[in-house]
């Protein structure tokens, strides 16, 4: 098979505008994070973190084509929940502590499967250790940080859902939408 010029080209206008949705749908969770949710509910530097937290939950979502995007949506939200119950169960009643960490981490792992979702054991258990380390840091409100994070991860996943909406809006405008079929090559020929 050869791989005419312009299909490189097609590849790099799907990378530029793949880049361009993340970038705009990250601006836009933040935003709505720090500005909106976290301006006038917290202190400046629990705000900034919401704000970072919504960020990663959109780069974390926002894939090639909408199936896959819902499909990351889901699957970040669901993570994010089987974090926050077991952290805010632990946070609530004890403080901190390594083993805690080590504890709620392997819960985190076996929980998903346990739920029958299987795939999401990984990001329930970084969103878990980020969701400890940080009331860590901050022991008088460690109950709040299950609470907080579970709502910017709802912000970021709003975010990059409503930026894919809008992008495709555009798209149908210009007539430069997403392709129906992200995953087939038909810009290649035979030898």
């Amino acid at each position: 098979m050869v791989v005419t010029a312009s299909s490189s080209k097609r590849g790099t206008g799907k990378l530029l505008r793949y880049s361009i949705e993340v970038g705009l749908a990250s601006l836009l969770s933040y935003w709505a994070a720090t500005r909106i949710w976290s301006g006038t509910h917290q202190p400046y530097e629990e705000g900034q973190l919401g704000g970072m937290w919504a960020a990663i939950s959109t780069i974390f979502v926002i894939r090639e084509c909408k199936r896959k995007s819902a499909t990351a949506a889901i699957a970040r939200m669901s993570a994010t929940l089987i974090s926050f119950a077991l952290c805010l169960v632990y946070l609530a009643f004890l403080p901190f502590q390594a083993w805690g960490l080590a504890l709620l981490v392997g819960l985190s792992v076996l929980a998903p499967g346990l739920l029958g979702r299987p795939g999401d054991e990984a990001t329930a258990a970084i969103t878990t250790t980020v969701v400890m380390v940080v009331a860590g840091l901050n022991p008088h409100g460690a109950w709040k940080q299950p609470l907080l994070r579970l709502a910017d991860t709802a912000i970021g996943v709003a975010a990059g859902m409503v930026t894919l909406v809008i992008v495709a809006q555009i798209g149908k405008w210009t007539g430069r939408g997403r392709s129906p079929h992200p995953d087939r090559s038909a810009t290649s020929q035979a030898d």
